[in-house]
């Protein structure tokens, strides 16, 4: 890990998205965001309004379709336009994407040990390469900018979180359940240390709930 600048990472999970409620697989899937998750950004982007009101910082959202349409409403309440980055993708799920789980399964490769070398589909990225594709991104961010803001996929956050924290690539039993349009912050202390300032924060979308 190259340690810059950056005192603060934030990172949103894109919103709700056609694949999470049409039983097909995620990866590099086309999917695109239903009217839920487009309500889940606009709430998203009104937190981060007021979050981010008086700092500069830094915005990159992956390339991916959900993602694309999720940072675009969140601009709306930023005055900025994210850049768009390839190296935020999900993991590529090769022959799987763009087929329900049945036709899925019927091109999946068996698991295999150690896991973090097992590729799901044919021509899809082990879990290693994925995150080596991600850490790559993480380690070229503008080392003089203190506040970033990610928005990007499960898996791929997932990713980022393990570059931030320093646990390495398939070397610890761990990971991170973030919802839909979720916020997560990440903070350097006064002890120069990189902790987890908040997780998976769903608070901004409790109104929802009673819609």
């Amino acid at each position: 890990m190259i340690y810059c600048r950056m005192k603060e990472l934030i990172i949103i999970r894109h919103g709700e998205a056609d694949h999470m409620v049409e039983d097909l697989t995620g990866g590099w899937t086309d999917s695109h965001l239903t009217e839920l998750g487009v309500r889940q950004a606009h709430l998203t982007g009104k937190k981060l309004g007021e979050l981010l009101s008086d700092r500069n910082f830094q915005f990159y959202s992956s390339d991916q379709s959900r993602a694309v349409e999720t940072s675009s409403v969140i601009a709306g309440y930023l005055n900025i336009q994210p850049t768009l980055a390839h190296g935020l993708r999900e993991l590529n799920n090769g022959a799987g994407a763009n087929l329900n789980h049945q036709d899925a399964s019927r091109v999946a490769i068996p698991v295999t040990i150690p896991l973090v070398d097992w590729t799901p589909y044919p021509g899809a990225e082990s879990w290693r390469k994925m995150s080596l594709r991600v850490n790559a991104f993480m380690e070229s961010l503008n080392p003089e900018q203190e506040t970033t803001l990610l928005v990007m996929h499960g898996g791929s956050a997932n990713a980022a979180i393990c570059w931030w924290l320093g646990l390495g690539i398939g070397e610890t039993n761990i990971a991170f359940e973030l919802e839909p349009c979720s916020i997560s912050r990440f903070a350097i202390n006064s002890w120069g240390e990189r902790t987890i300032y908040k997780l998976n924060d769903t608070q901004h979308l409790i109104t929802l709930a009673d819609s």
